[in-house]
């Protein structure tokens, strides 16, 4: 029999639920509201879905495989070259190829507990030990703590910046702190996957690739606020020998043809992230306000989602339940590590009004 590696065994394989059209017909639901993936319900830029139709006949072509046009534009967007540039399938293949690129055998990734759970379940794919530090009051990242544990095997630190699932920011002067207190031997992976969001809701956010570190390397996507998820683009900016680094161990061909089309339009469209992060803010304001009104504890966000504390597993599974059964999705976060809470992403204007009506009535 084949020997399975210990770290691979270990691992969970994921295992979907049941699709919404299922469940909205077993429930028998009138109305209802996807709000547990943190997707842009607003829909695909129009200009990314015209990029994807001129390019579908090109489709028996294999695509360029330094996707130049979409880091050309990625990089005029962010006043670098497109050798500070690299794309893959979503950001959360960056990350792997770079657990791959920089990690040998010893090396640890330092993170805090309760952020993306990709994040561990790519490490242990990887055989990479990932420590992790409790998060802080209002469950943003210990930046002091994470200074302190660094150590003489830390390849890596991780931060997520706003942090999925809490919502929480880091701010411009804790993240220049961290960045400045630690080698420049150790990396510094800072996900911004929120970062049109952010940037539109507080003025400080920090646009970490701006600081220009020989050490630190920014990941984004165009899965958010771009509205193209199920196409799967992200990528990572930072210091040319880094991003050399990571593009030797990509997949030749990836992101697709047509995925690199999307995020060629997506990119270009900004009216359509405009109304997006305008969608969203009112959007957060409104859940604030209706959770208040229903006593609930929740953490203010950065992104386009909210997390709420119910205090105990076993009431954010009823509450998960009971939402379930008014049309209203929602993502419970016990497989973040913290069971006690959910969230909850924000929609278009008529789901955002669903919730709030359904969290009334509760």
């Amino acid at each position: 029999m084949v020997r399975i590696p210990s770290n691979i065994q270990d691992l969970v394989s994921y295992k979907p639920g049941k699709p919404v059209a299922q469940i909205v017909q077993e429930l028998g639901l009138k109305e209802w509201a996807v709000l547990w993936n943190n997707e842009n319900n607003l829909g695909p830029s129009p200009k990314a879905l015209s990029e994807i139709q001129s390019a579908l006949a090109l489709s028996h072509l294999y695509p360029d495989p330094s996707a130049e046009k979409l880091c050309s534009l990625i990089a005029q967007e962010n006043d670098c070259t497109s050798a500070n540039v690299t794309v893959d399938n979503g950001s959360e293949s960056v990350f792997d190829c770079m657990l791959r690129a920089f990690f040998e055998p010893g090396d640890e990734l330092l993170t805090c507990e309760g952020t993306f759970v990709a994040v561990y379940i790519w490490a242990k794919a990887n055989n990479v030990h990932c420590e992790k530090i409790p998060l802080a009051a209002g469950y943003q990242f210990d930046i002091d703590q994470l200074i302190a544990s660094v150590g003489p095997k830390t390849k890596a630190i991780y931060v997520a910046n706003p942090n999925n699932p809490t919502g929480a920011m880091i701010s411009r002067v804790e993240l220049e702190r961290l960045v400045h207190s630690v080698s420049k031997e150790v990396l510094v992976i800072v996900d911004e996957a929120y970062f049109e969001y952010a940037k539109a809701l507080s003025e400080e956010y920090p646009d970490s690739f701006q600081m220009r570190r020989p050490n630190v390397i920014t990941l984004r996507t165009f899965s958010k606020a771009h509205g193209i998820a199920g196409i799967r683009v992200g990528y990572a900016l930072g210091p040319q020998p880094l991003i050399e680094s990571i593009r030797k161990v990509r997949m030749t061909f990836a992101p697709s043809h047509l995925s690199q089309a999307a995020a060629v339009g997506a990119i270009q469209d900004v009216e359509h992230v405009q109304k997006t992060v305008e969608v969203n803010r009112k959007a957060l304001s409104q859940y604030y306000g209706a959770l208040e009104n229903a006593g609930l504890s929740y953490t203010a966000s950065f992104g386009n989602f909210v997390m709420v504390d119910l205090g105990s597993e076993e009431d954010a599974k009823q509450f998960v339940n009971a939402m379930l059964h008014k049309g209203v999705f929602i993502r419970h976060l016990r497989a973040f590590g913290l069971a006690h809470c959910v969230r909850i992403s924000t929609g278009t204007v008529q789901e955002n009004d669903l919730l709030a009506r359904s969290l009334a009535s509760l």
